[in-house]
């Protein structure tokens, strides 16, 4: 009996596939990688807004108010302490004003205390904030009358950090002698109401003093270094009583920031 040959069958390969938990995997991954990507992207874009949005003081329009801000301020300052019929009283009443209108006085209170305010007690910080304004007109009045100033010359705005400016000026004495002072300035938006149709109004620029440097010497430093030397001497509660007893007129403030150069009454 004859065997029947066959044909012989060629095997066609199969296309290659991914086991289903495999090519899951994969799927999973790019779209991660994707959304990665796209959230990367997103935030880039949006922190180079934040980042144009607050660099406020390369604004050429905020630095021309910055500038004109220190000129009109200097200028009512001199006007004010050297009117010399008035009293001291009268001088401490318009320098009071001036303080509050152009310099952030809580702030340079929170830096004037450096890292003792969170060393201090709840009720002698209040006690501090309550003083410091009063103790700053008191200081500042008694030294600013005796000083020869006769200008104030504004020149060149120059951009710190991220919000402040520093405008330079050049102050002039009564012998025609000049000295530097740069003030650092803080531009801050005032929170406007609602018009009557519900939207918001135009934004409100204003500018408050934070620093003032002489000769490249920061009075907030200045200031921040002799509290910080009191503290050390006889405590927050030792701060307080000195602060007191200027803003009772019973120690007399010298020319000098040091504390050797402030002489008690009898």
């Amino acid at each position: 009996m004859e065997m029947r040959k066959t044909p012989t069958m060629t095997n066609i390969p199969r296309a290659k596939t991914l086991a289903p938990k495999r090519h899951f995997l994969r799927m999973f991954m790019l779209t991660l990688s994707t959304a990665l990507l796209l959230t990367t992207l997103f935030w880039a874009q949006n922190l180079w807004a934040i980042e144009k949005k607050e660099k406020l003081n390369e604004n050429p329009e905020v630095q021309k108010e910055a500038a004109d801000f220190i000129q009109r301020l200097a200028n009512k300052a001199l006007t004010s302490l050297k009117d010399s019929d008035s009293s001291i009283a009268d001088q401490e009443v318009r320098f009071r004003g001036i303080l509050l209108e152009g310099f952030d006085v809580n702030y340079i209170g929170k830096i004037s205390l450096g890292r003792h305010r969170k060393q201090a007690t709840k009720a002698n910080l209040d006690h501090y904030y309550a003083l410091f304004p009063e103790y700053l007109v008191k200081v500042y009045t008694s030294r600013l009358t005796k000083l020869d100033t006769r200008e104030v010359r504004v020149g060149k705005t120059l951009p710190n950090g991220k919000r402040d400016l520093y405008i330079r000026t050049k102050v002039i004495d009564g012998e025609e002698k000049s000295y530097d002072v740069d003030w650092r300035v803080r531009p801050v938006i005032a929170s406007t109401p609602k018009d009557t149709a519900g939207e918001n109004a135009p934004e409100e620029r204003r500018y408050k003093i934070i620093d003032v440097k002489i000769e490249g010497i920061s009075m907030a430093r200045t200031q921040r270094d002799d509290f910080s030397s009191r503290i050390a001497e006889s405590g927050m509660s030792g701060l307080i009583s000195f602060m007191q007893s200027i803003v009772n007129n019973n120690i007399i403030v010298a020319d000098d920031s040091k504390e050797n150069d402030k002489t008690e009454l009898k």
